[in-house]
């Protein structure tokens, strides 16, 4: 016979097991990517520029050191590509061209959503003048967002910055760019 302190600790036992076992798949699966996982790592390169070491003690993001002679290339798509995959999401397709934003997933949508990619000059055909992370979508209609090769737009001295400018899809106030949409990031 079993004595009742014994049973208990066996039960227990078996309950934080259980508890356990969905919490360490979630911890190794993409079901666990949240946009604010997107919002954090952002964050934390900002004022990073193309070939620093980046918040996962790395250098740069995806190629953006691999441009003539080991420089800077223009990283506007490897900063929020590398954005989303560490953040726990899927980057197949996307290149170090801010174009290939454009073509992903379900493709560009006109409203703004924290954890998207904001799109300017896509023209349709796979080519686009610049992309940024959505980190922030204002009741004012505005939206924040971070995104690399901003404030000078030379791959050498430009940094991972934020900006905030009205989300509206068409013309922007930002670098005289338009918004061409906004794409969401798939697990």
């Amino acid at each position: 016979m079993t004595s009742r302190k014994t049973r208990n600790t066996t039960i227990r036992g078996i309950v934080v097991a259980a508890l356990a076992v969905p919490s360490l798949i979630l911890a190794a699966g993409t079901a666990s990517a949240t946009t604010d996982d997107i919002v954090t790592i952002a964050n934390a390169n900002l004022d990073h520029h193309a070939c620093d070491t980046n918040s996962v003690g790395e250098q740069g993001y995806n190629s953006s050191c691999t441009g003539a002679g080991g420089s800077p290339e223009n990283w506007c798509a490897d900063f929020a590509a590398w954005v989303w995959a560490q953040g726990g999401y899927n980057v197949n397709g996307l290149t170090p061209a801010a174009g290939s934003f454009g073509q992903y997933g379900a493709g560009l949508h006109p409203d703004p959503h924290v954890g998207d990619a904001v799109v300017f000059n896509y023209n349709g055909d796979g080519y686009a003048d610049h992309v940024a992370i959505v980190t922030a979508v204002n009741d004012d209609g505005t939206i924040e967002s971070i995104g690399g090769n901003e404030v000078t737009n030379d791959p050498s001295t430009s940094s991972a910055h934020r900006d905030q400018y009205p989300g509206a899809v068409g013309d922007s106030a930002y670098w005289g760019m338009q918004i061409s949409g906004y794409v969401s990031p798939t697990n």
